[in-house]
């Protein structure tokens, strides 16, 4: 019997925690999400972070380190052997995804609504947050510095 992956969709500000409050986004998840998943960050979402990095912001630099390491960790995939020898740990597979969407809101909320019963968003923005809730897609934000199912 073939097991559905669960998406895991990423938003711009979920994205930024890496540098904002140091949060390794992608190990939490794996801690969150603990069925058959893969992370999708939608392409709307990475040209947020690049207009975020070109501007003179504070999260300017969190923006950068985010788009940085997303192109690595896809970089990496592109490159099983070598990324066998720096992580032996089971990687979660990564991927962008295009969207006929311009913003960012959405292409979060198009991807979603597909498979709401297969779909996790992990988001920071309450209305967001709250659109998806109706939705019945399942939602994890920020608590006590940890991503966790609001």
């Amino acid at each position: 019997m073939l097991i559905k992956k669960t998406t895991v969709v990423l938003d711009t500000n979920a994205l930024l925690l890496f540098g904002t409050e140091h949060v390794d986004v992608f190990s939490e998840i794996g801690g969150a999400v603990l069925e058959p998943h893969e992370i999708v960050i939608p392409e709307p979402v990475l040209k947020e972070l690049e207009k975020l990095g070109q501007k003179n912001s504070r999260d300017a630099w969190a923006a950068k380190l985010a788009y940085s390491l997303v192109h690595e960790k896809l970089k990496m995939q592109r490159e099983p052997l070598i990324a066998k020898l720096l992580f032996p740990q089971k990687e979660i597979p990564l991927k962008t995804v295009p969207s006929s969407k311009q913003h960012a809101d959405d292409a979060i909320l198009a991807i979603a609504e597909d498979d709401p019963a297969h779909a996790v968003v992990v988001t920071l923005d309450r209305g967001l947050q709250g659109r998806l809730l109706a939705k019945k897609v399942r939602v994890i934000g920020l608590k006590q510095r940890r991503l966790a199912f609001v």
